[in-house]
């Protein structure tokens, strides 16, 4: 990754925040914040297809220098994603219209954490939430999702036997 597709898509999630942009990271971003790193082949955020957050993210991508007045019915109807290329040899962003945790995205959101990294600037976005993360990779059923459950739980067991340790330690 080179600082031109990092400038990208920290501008992209600074003005996401400044047009109130309702998303949410999922794949192997969410995996990776959750504690496994891995590779990812692009940055994955759901987004809230309600029309006001879809002309929110309109005006996004407008002022990123893109020329789109509207998205297509299929994006707005939740039958296709929206993949942006910002170099050839640099990954993806993908936003995803339909997503599947068994819940509606403004719970899924309700429910996610927040991310805030503070550097030059401050960037801060929601990342889907540990169980509903496990919930979506069980129901993709692709060998590398189901890696990253066995891992994710892992990870879980090993937190939960620390906090155990320092509950004991209280007593």
């Amino acid at each position: 990754m080179n600082n031109n597709w990092e400038d990208k898509i920290d501008s992209f999630i600074e003005l996401s925040n400044k047009h109130n942009v309702r998303m949410i990271m999922v794949g192997g971003g969410a995996v990776n914040f959750h504690g496994f790193q891995r590779h990812s082949a692009d940055v994955d955020f759901w987004v809230d297809t309600k029309e006001n957050n879809m002309k929110n993210l309109i005006s996004v991508f407008q002022e990123l220098g893109y020329e789109i007045k509207e998205f297509p019915d299929s994006v707005k109807n939740q039958e296709q994603n929206i993949s942006v290329k910002f170099s050839p040899v640099d990954l993806d962003l993908e936003l995803i219209t339909k997503f599947s945790v068994n819940k509606s995205f403004d719970d899924a959101y309700k429910e996610a954490n927040q991310q805030i990294i503070k550097g030059n600037k401050v960037l801060k976005w929601k990342v889907l939430s540990f169980d509903d993360l496990i919930t979506s990779k069980i129901k993709s059923d692709r060998p590398k999702d189901l890696l990253d459950v066995q891992q994710l739980k892992r990870i879980k067991k090993r937190k939960e036997k620390d906090q155990d340790k320092k509950l004991g330690s209280n007593l």
